[in-house]
């Protein structure tokens, strides 16, 4: 189980992130290679190698009559589910849509035009388990942003089929062009282009660290959301009688990936030592515990003893973690102090999974401290605005004598022509 950790300092901080290896990085940059040069070929050859794709008449892009099929292939219970998680989502996201503005001034007038991107690619992860839950954590925010061509890429099952909840799910969405790959070389499609995967703007999604790496290399080409990679928990605990809480966000995180990372802060060592034990005895009542299992045995997780809360708050603040759950009852008295979490959960029935299935906010988050600088996925990851500036033939005149000034300080002459030439000085 996870060890308790005293002494703890801020440069242990990066024992808690996966550093890609160089192997890890031969490997992206190859696939990348091979995307940009043989494209759908490509795409095929990767089904085969890294998704164990046997069907001979594989195709890369799903049909409607797949996702017409798909729903009958599911529960109508999860039907229904993933049609109140949409309402939820939905509504959250679209208190997020920003407003066009123009503000008149003495001179003129100047604003924000706020305009969607026109292509999105959502990645959607695959392989260890299924994500209907992140098709509409991507689609949501870009159909309420506007985006008119969006474009989901997600890995094939050994059959070549993709998973009847994936379809469900983009459907509901309004999304029809789903394609059938996933990993790095999905990425690398999206960002490029191929006979079957038309280029983006701008790819979003969770991803593996081949993924994040992928995303990595092309921006520039494209837009990307964040690094958001492996899985990551951060819980802040105090009680000991929350210990089982705790214990089990731990797991619901480290489930996820070999390469995950679940941490518990507390200024008690009983406190740590009961989670200790909530472990051992969760953890042998899930399903997934080869994956636990190797992500409790890196590096990434630990229960650090702190000397004091305000120290646990430091620890929060440096350590930035994805999901933040301040398992205490005083929660909403701690929000202030925090300044870097990429989800904040309050209280002890606030579990990370309502926010990653159901209440609205959006599970695509940054990771390995990202917090610093990101933000979750939203509208505005959809959206760009334009500064907009009008001038009437009086009001240049009146600034001609200022942009002159400034135009000659920085020896910038044609700057001041485009000025000039107007028919405004004497």
């Amino acid at each position: 189980m996870l060890p308790i950790i005293e002494n703890f300092s801020a440069d242990d901080c990066s024992k808690f992130y996966s550093e890609p290896s160089e192997a890890g990085l031969k490997t992206v940059l190859d696939i990348r290679t091979r995307v940009m040069r043989e494209k759908d070929a490509a795409l095929i050859y990767f089904a085969h190698q890294f998704d164990q794709v046997r069907a001979s008449d594989f195709s890369l892009k799903v049909t409607q009559k797949d996702i017409k099929d798909a729903y009958h292939q599911v529960p109508k219970s999860f039907i229904k589910a993933l049609k109140e998680a949409k309402k939820n989502i939905e509504h959250y996201h679209r208190a997020q849509l920003p407003k066009s503005w123009t503000k008149k001034t003495q001179r003129g007038s100047y604003g924000m035009r706020y305009t969607p991107i026109d292509k999105a690619g959502l990645y959607v992860p695959g392989g260890r388990a299924l994500y209907p839950s992140t098709v509409l954590m991507n689609a949501i925010p870009a159909t309420l942003a506007g985006v008119e061509t969006i474009v989901i890429t997600t890995p094939p099952r050994p059959d070549g089929s993709i998973g009847p909840q994936i379809l469900v799910a983009a459907d509901l969405c309004g999304v029809e062009n789903i394609i059938k790959v996933g990993g790095a070389q999905a990425i690398f499609a999206l960002a490029y282009g191929t006979e079957t995967v038309p280029a983006v703007d701008k790819i979003v999604g969770p991803g593996n660290i081949y993924v994040t790496l992928a995303k990595q290399h092309v921006y520039g080409v494209v837009d990307i959301d964040k690094p958001a990679g492996p899985s990551e928990v951060l819980v802040l605990v105090e009680d000991p009688a929350y210990a089982g809480f705790a214990a089990a966000e731990l797991l619901a995180q480290l489930e996820h990936d070999p390469l995950a990372s679940a941490v518990a802060i507390s200024t008690s060592r009983t406190t740590l030592e009961a989670i200790q034990k909530e472990l051992a005895l969760q953890f042998e009542l899930c399903l997934r515990k080869d994956i636990i299992r190797q992500a409790m045995e890196q590096d990434h997780s630990k229960l650090l003893l702190t000397q004091n809360m305000q120290q646990s708050i430091q620890y929060a603040n440096f350590i930035a973690s994805e999901h933040l759950v301040l398992l205490t009852d005083n929660a909403e008295e701690l929000l202030p102090q925090i300044k870097h979490a990429g989800s904040i959960f309050l209280g002890p029935y606030t579990p990370v999974a309502l926010g990653d299935y159901f209440a609205g906010p959006n599970h695509v988050l940054p990771t390995g401290r990202a917090t610093r600088y990101a933000s979750p996925l939203g509208v505005m990851d959809f959206m760009k605005y334009s500064a907009t500036l009008h001038y009437t033939k009086e009001s240049l005149a009146k600034a001609e004598p200022s942009i002159k000034a400034l135009t000659e300080m920085e020896g910038l002459d044609a700057h001041y022509s485009s000025v000039k030439i107007r028919g405004l000085s004497t």
